[in-house]
Formats: structure tokens, C-alpha cells, sequence
């Protein structure tokens, strides 16, 4: 076993397979790593948590000085390690680790387990390290769910943990990424490549489409399927369907029930209440909380706005065509991605398309691909549902015309492309 475990780690100090430096992601873990609590990192499929985390042991090793055999790393997706799924199994290999390595048990030692859910009841070994009192150990987990800290077993390490959400490439990063110039050209690539890095890598679209179709099956068969234990799979697929052809659509429970009984596929509120949730909780799909000032809209349940995790998905389907509603999910993630919360707000039958509010930050945004001439309806719509608010907070409308408008009455007209390359 430790022949294996060595080949998997870092213990000579060379750093294997960083990638492209995810530098806002990794300045949070220097942030995080000041007590002794668990550092969580969540994230849909091919964001690159892996890559983060080696990124964030090669930083250990060189810039922060930490002697290299003081880091155990485990990947269980690694088909070699596979064995370490056993909790029992996995303890032996700490052990065996710290005897044939000689680590010194006065320093800190870093275990970093990446898709940690892979391991048998996972928490109470992971608490376990935690209690430890005999050793220090920090130690940083990964996993492609986001209620990962919410399970059944999640009481044993309940305010014990931090917890950072990966999400896909921005624009920004894109950019870096690509090493290519901010423009409207590398802006539309983005829009079709997506920020999954792997996918942005691929060297054709067909390989780019298989990718994608990949990462999304993959996520159907192993988050959702083989976790929840799905017997009605083309049911699921259906609904996957729906959602990468529709981002940005208000949906509820009946909705989606009706569309799917309308194509033979009978479901109950209930089972296509659950999907909707194993979707969320994978990352496929985000919800966006629909709000209404309208005080009998208090009292209903709350329909949501549903946002791919990373837009390539709704590329998936050939036959989308909307690229409005693409570029309303770019920004409704870039918003998630700068920490705020966010909601639609329903103004009778006006809509914004976003509140986005950050502490004693708070604004306005409407999402349109061109607005046209002042007397189009799209200018009229955009800029006349932002009127309706009366507050002094920004409210912005952002389109990818190479025209920008004055600003009318406090309104501005901003460019998608200069909104995403804000700090």
C-alpha cells in the first residue's frame, strides 16, 4: 500500500498536476487555514477542486515552508486507491504514512481528501482526525455535492467546518486561461466554450459537445442515480432536458409535473420535487428565489428561477438558440461568484431579472442581448421595469451592444463584457 500512496503524493516536494491557477479560490484557503477547523471545498463536476487543491499543496510546500511529508493527499477517484474507501483501511494508511515517513508529530499535518464522500460514513472518520488530541492535524476535503455537510451524518462535524463553493471559469479567468485579449470575439467563445477548463481545452467542438454530453451523464449516473438509488432514469434525463434548454426560466414542481405528462412521462409532485433537489444539490442547476413585494405573494410558495451551473450545458442542446437567456445565466453566476444574493423581483407583472445584495450593497439588474433603439419594446421593457424602483440603489441594464445608452433617469446602460471584468 505505501508504494501506492507514494506514487499519489507529493513526499519528493514536486507538485504534479496544478493547472491554471484559480488565485481568488486559492487566497480564501490561505485565508481559511488560521484555526483547526475543517476546510470544505464543494463544486460541481470538472470545475477544478483537484487541481485547486494541489495548487494549495504545492503553495504549502514553497511558499509556506511546510516540509512535504507532513501532507497526506488521497484522491478517491483514483481507481489505485479504491481500497481507501474503507474507513478502516483509510486509518491504516494515516498510519502508515506517519510510521514510514518518520512525520513529526510536534508539526501540523495537512490530510487532504479529495471527493470525500467516496469513503464509508466519511463524517465520523473525519471527525475523528478532528478530535484527535494527541496530533495536530488541519485537514481539507472535497466533494461534488453541495449538502455534504448536511447528511445524515453531518452532526459530528456541525460548526466545525468552512466551506468554499468552486465554481466554473469566469470571464476573467477565461481570458487568463486562453491567453487571449478582452473583446467581443473571445467574449462570444466564451459564451460557447463555458468554464469548465477541461471542456475550454478540447481542440474542436466535436470533442468539446462529447465533453459536455459527458460531464452532464456523468453527473445524472454518479451524484444522483447511484447516490439516491434512481429507478426512473430516463424520467431524470427528461428533466436535465428541460432545464439545459430553458436557463433562466421561472419553474415550480406542477410546471415541470405537466410538461413531463404532456410527453407521456407520468410523475408525481413529489418524485419531480426530489430531482429537482438531487440537481441542485450536484451542481447541475442553481434556483433563483422569485420575490414579489405583493403582500397575498408572501403567503404562496415561492417560484424559482432556474440557472445551469456552468452555461456550456445549455450549448448541450443544439437547438438553443436564446442567447438572452444565456447571457442572464453568465451573470446570474458572475453575481454568485462575487458572494452575493441574489432574487428576482416581481413588480405585478414587471419583472427584474436581479437583486443582488452584498452587506450594505444592493442593485438592480436587467440582462438583455441587444435593446435596439429607444422606441423598441426590449428598451422600453429594460429600462422601464428599473423605473418602477424607487430607492437610490444602482440599477443597471447590461446588453452586449457596441452602443451604450446615456443613462436615463439613474439608469445606466452598461456592457456585459466591462460588468464581468470588474473587480
Amino acid at each position: 500500500m505505501f508504494e501506492i500512496l507514494k506514487k499519489y503524493n507529493f513526499w519528493d516536494g514536486n507538485v504534479k498536476g496544478c493547472g491554471f491557477l484559480r488565485k481568488s479560490y486559492l487566497k480564501k484557503l490561505k485565508e481559511l487555514d488560521v484555526t483547526k477547523t475543517i476546510i470544505t471545498i464543494t463544486g460541481g463536476r470538472r470545475v477544478g477542486k483537484s487541481f485547486l487543491v494541489r495548487q494549495y499543496i504545492d503553495f504549502l510546500i514553497n511558499e509556506n515552508k511546510i516540509k512535504p511529508k507532513q501532507i497526506f493527499y488521497a484522491n478517491l477517484f483514483i481507481r489505485e486507491l479504491e481500497s481507501l474507501k474503507d474507513p478502516k483501511i483509510f486509518t491504516e494508511a494515516i498510519g502508515l504514512w506517519k510510521k514510514k515517513l518518520k512525520v513529526e508529530e510536534n508539526l501540523k499535518k495537512y490530510i487532504i481528501i479529495d471527493e470525500v464522500q467516496e469513503i464509508e460514513k466519511w463524517e465520523i472518520l473525519i471527525n475523528s482526525l478532528y478530535e484527535d488530541f494527541t496530533t495536530e492535524y488541519k485537514v481539507i476535503i472535497t466533494g461534488s455535492n453541495s449538502k455534504l455537510l448536511s447528511g445524515e451524518l453531518s452532526t459530528y462535524i456541525a460548526g466545525r467546518s468552512f466551506s468554499l463553493n468552486v465554481l466554473p471559469l469566469s470571464y476573467q479567468e477565461y481570458l487568463d486561461f486562453t491567453q487571449k485579449g478582452i473583446s467581443k470575439e473571445t467574449f462570444i467563445e466564451y459564451m460557447k466554450d463555458g468554464g469548465m477548463p477541461e471542456i475550454v481545452l478540447a481542440e474542436n467542438s466535436f470533442a468539446k459537445n462529447n465533453l459536455i454530453s459527458t460531464t452532464i451523464d456523468s453527473i445524472i449516473m454518479r451524484d444522483i442515480v447511484l447516490r439516491h438509488d434512481i429507478r426512473n432514469i430516463s424520467l431524470l434525463k427528461k428533466i436535465v432536458d428541460y432545464f439545459c434548454s430553458s436557463p433562466s426560466d421561472e419553474i415550480s414542481k406542477n410546471k415541470v409535473a405537466n410538461i413531463l405528462k404532456n410527453t407521456g412521462l407520468k410523475s408525481s409532485i413529489h418524485t419531480v420535487s426530489d430531482y429537482i433537489e438531487y440537481l441542485k444539490e450536484s451542481f447541475l442547476i442553481h434556483s433563483c428565489p422569485v420575490f414579489s413585494y405583493k403582500k397575498n405573494d408572501i403567503l404562496k410558495s415561492v417560484p424559482e428561477k432556474v440557472y445551469l451551473n456552468d452555461h456550456s450545458f445549455a450549448m448541450n442542446n443544439s437547438g438553443f438558440k436564446d442567447l438572452g437567456k444565456l447571457l442572464e445565466n453568465i451573470v446570474y453566476i458572475e453575481l454568485l461568484r462575487k458572494g452575493y444574493k441574489v432574487q428576482t423581483l416581481k413588480i405585478d407583472d414587471k419583472e427584474i431579472d436581479f437583486i443582488a445584495e452584498k452587506e450594505t450593497e444592493k442593485m438592480y439588474i436587467q440582462v438583455a442581448y441587444t435593446l435596439g433603439d429607444k422606441d423598441s419594446d426590449t428598451f422600453k421593457r429594460e429600462f422601464g421595469n428599473l423605473l418602477l424602483i424607487k430607492d437610490h440603489f444602482p440599477k443597471i441594464v447590461l446588453t452586449l451592444d457596441d452602443i451604450l445608452f446615456a443613462p436615463v433617469k439613474g439608469v445606466e446602460h452598461l456592457s456585459i463584457i466591462d460588468f464581468l471584468n470588474c473587480k
